[in-house]
């Protein structure tokens, strides 16, 4: 009986102290390409301003406080995380290539794990790469309609081993307009 507890206490421990919440935000809506701007230093526009505040007040509202924010290099992403800091009071950005455009899953999520002690971590970045990493932590081959400035809360039990997440749920401009 007592070794049963012993082994109890360890998994129970495991399941609550391995946790993370991983918050996927994609960017939001930028210049237009034809403007001639290099797509690296495109800026959002402010209706692409106004719709990442309005899922941010709603993703505040529903509790989100990320302890960090990694983000894409890319002037929009970078944008679009120091919104997120100033509406999720997050006071800990961390530019990193990992959520440049075309890298693999897997390079993001060594990232991800060298963040192992925060609990509530934001990535920011870009499509098609977002939609791949919640593929990845979800174990699953699917395809997300990842709008601008949406926002995908995923559970992960283990941030040590191979992802095992849960998608909790997904916020998109659109509805958080129409509360």
């Amino acid at each position: 009986m007592e070794r049963a507890l012993a082994c109890y206490g360890r998994f129970s421990a495991r399941l609550l102290g391995d946790r993370m919440n991983i918050y996927i935000l994609r960017h939001g809506a930028a210049e237009n390409r034809e403007l001639g701007t290099p797509d690296a230093e495109r800026h959002l526009t402010k209706q692409g301003k106004r719709e990442l505040r309005a899922v941010l007040l709603q993703a505040r509202a529903a509790g989100v406080v990320p302890q960090t924010i990694l983000t894409s290099p890319l002037t929009r992403a970078l944008e679009t995380a120091r919104i997120a800091a100033e509406e999720l009071n997050c006071q800990n950005t961390v530019e990193t290539k990992e959520l440049a455009p075309g890298v693999a899953p897997p390079q993001l999520w060594k990232e991800i794990r060298a963040h192992h002690r925060v609990k509530d971590l934001v990535l920011v970045g870009h499509e098609p790469q977002l939609s791949r990493v919640a593929g990845f932590l979800l174990e699953s081959p699917l395809a997300i309609d990842l709008k601008k400035g949406a926002l995908m809360k995923i559970a992960v039990e283990d941030n040590q081993g191979p992802p095992r997440g849960v998608l909790k749920w997904l916020l998109t401009p659109k509805l958080a307009r129409n509360p």
